[in-house]
């Protein structure tokens, strides 16, 4: 049994949208909506725990309404790792893996999803990730210091996928250490509690819509996936 926490939390200051982007309207749905069109669809998914913007709760229970897939609706936290605890919670304790994803990523292949919830028959923690193409290079004010051997390298991408018990004492040690929100990151908080953490390279197009500028990329992709199929 594999439950999904949908992180869809955040309040999208970067996008300029004058609320959060999960909830903006893109192409008659919502880019939540989106998301969740394409993660209903896995088979190997059982649950989706919704987390979701607080001043947006009312619309989250009425996206439960529409889609079966998702059991609970709770409140994102002031972070990423609080409202992945927040999601965590309402997990039912008899499923055994846990995929994490970000609501504004509408695009990840079904095959991503698929992989990793096999994948985890034999590993603890597997997260998406693709490779770099462009050089690697860094900076020293404004000026090219070095480039990297891109090949050492990755671009983090979602979901990540965990066992249950993994996740568990991740999340629990991170409390207990006071250092859930010092840490940026689950997968850093996983490595902390001791946790190797897979990759699964999907070689993909998984867009994360941040910026306005990613509105008129999703849109047009929307409208030529619309077109073949």
């Amino acid at each position: 049994m594999t439950a999904l926490i949908l992180l869809a939390g955040g309040i999208g200051k970067r996008a300029g949208l004058g609320i959060p982007k999960q909830y903006y309207n893109l192409e008659g749905k919502m880019i939540i909506e989106h998301t969740l069109e394409r993660i209903s669809g896995v088979d190997g998914i059982d649950s989706i725990v919704l987390v979701s913007n607080p001043g947006f709760v009312e619309t989250a229970e009425e996206l439960k309404k529409s889609y079966p897939k998702i059991s609970k609706v709770t409140l994102g936290g002031k972070t990423r790792n609080e409202s992945l605890l927040n999601g965590f919670r309402e997990v039912e304790k008899g499923e055994k893996k846990v995929i994490v994803h970000d609501a504004v990523r509408p695009f990840t292949p079904t095959r991503v999803f698929e992989r990793i919830i096999e994948g985890l028959d034999e590993r603890d923690v597997i997260t998406t990730v693709n490779p770099i193409t462009g050089n690697l290079i860094e900076l020293n004010e404004g000026k090219i210091k070095t480039i990297h051997d891109r090949s050492r390298y990755a671009i983090g991408e979602a979901p990540t996928g965990y066992r249950y018990e993994i996740l568990k004492r991740t999340l629990e040690l991170a409390v207990e250490g006071d250092y859930l929100n010092a840490i940026p990151h689950d997968i850093l908080l996983a490595m902390k509690a001791g946790f190797d953490v897979h990759t699964l390279n999907c070689n993909c197009f998984n867009l994360k819509i941040t910026f306005r500028e990613d509105l008129e990329v999703a849109r047009a992709l929307i409208k030529l996936l619309e077109e073949v199929y």
